[in-house]
């Protein structure tokens, strides 16, 4: 339920000139006064609208002044939204995460100044729980830490610090600062020429050549690499040989990317829908000697990536157009 409380009240000098003027005295026959009163006609009353009341997490709101006696002043305080404070007429917020919100507005003009609480205003329940059946090898959700909810029953470890943020939505994402990229010790991912899927979001403005999630070693069609390439696209390698994707994800906005390969056909996807395809690749043994551990935001250690990522899957099957259409709808 929405309660609102309200305050009116005059302001500094204005305001204090304002209470002068518009006084109005009477007295009794004794001469003492008998009635104040203020007339506050010109001072704002503040009122507001939302785009919406009751949203799901990771949506957007925009509040809308509408008070008036045209003030020339706003002070927003919007408690659970990103950002919380706000000086403009009509702010665009987030709000991140479920829950139920206040939101106070602020009114001013040189006449005084007014207020609105509106209790409860902002309702944010958590988006549908949606997922695939199909159970994947690795699974970092990066919920404030680094593990692994997959099948294969190893963590992640960071080579420096730790770092995490929020993804759209209220869940976790990592932030890879390019020192602090991450390896599964011990998983050296789907080796030989086996099935395989990889998918994950990321958010970036990276224009540098970098690993997403890559395994194998140096040695010709050993290597299994998920890379994101400095013109913005991401790319499959796979030592002797690689192939981009066409779309770019590098606008500081959250993609779903992916790729499958069934041991001839390579398919990128890009928010769901698929990027590239190419078949006939049928060499790549990603089982040699010197296999590696399983490398997140690197590749080999080096070319590391600058950016956030969230929901890191590693599959030892071949995801369907469908499931990763799913995969590309979970907030």
């Amino acid at each position: 339920m929405t309660n609102a409380i309200k305050n009116i009240t005059g302001t500094g000098l204005f305001g204090l000139l304002t209470m002068i003027t518009f006084f109005s005295c009477s007295t009794n026959d004794d001469g003492y006064l008998k009635e104040l009163s203020i007339d506050t006609a010109r001072i704002p009353e503040a009122t507001f609208t939302a785009t919406g009341t009751s949203v799901e997490a990771g949506s957007t709101v925009t509040f809308t002044d509408t008070s008036t006696n045209t003030p020339s002043l706003w002070t927003w305080n919007m408690p659970g939204a990103t950002p919380d404070y706000s000086n403009a007429a009509s702010p665009t917020v987030v709000y991140e995460s479920a829950g139920v919100y206040d939101v106070k507005l602020t009114t001013r003009n040189e006449f005084g100044a007014d207020e609105i609480l509106l209790e409860g205003f902002i309702e944010v329940t958590a988006p549908p729980v949606i997922d695939i059946d199909t159970e994947p090898q690795v699974r970092l959700n990066f919920d404030d830490n680094l593990a692994n909810d997959g099948l294969v029953n190893i963590d992640a470890t960071s080579v420096g610090g730790t770092e995490f943020g929020i993804r759209p939505g209220g869940g976790g994402a990592y932030n890879f600062t390019g020192s602090n990229n991450l390896d599964i010790p011990g998983y050296t991912g789907i080796n030989g020429a086996g099935e395989r899927s990889v998918a994950l979001w990321v958010k970036t403005t990276h224009d540098s050549t970098s690993g997403l999630v890559h395994w194998g070693n140096t040695g010709t069609f050993s290597r299994s690499s998920f890379k994101y390439q400095n013109s913005g696209v991401v790319r499959f390698e796979y030592q002797g040989g690689g192939h981009n994707g066409v779309t770019p994800v590098n606008d500081d906005e959250w993609h779903h990317v992916a790729y499958t390969y069934d041991g001839d056909t390579v398919k990128i996807y890009v928010d769901g829908v698929e990027d590239f395809s190419i078949a006939g690749i049928t060499d790549i043994n990603t089982g040699n000697t010197g296999e590696t551990d399983v490398n997140i935001g690197s590749q080999l250690g080096g070319a590391t990536f600058i950016g956030f990522m969230d929901d890191v899957r590693i599959f030892d099957t071949v995801l369907t157009p469908d499931e990763i259409q799913i995969l590309s709808e979970i907030k």
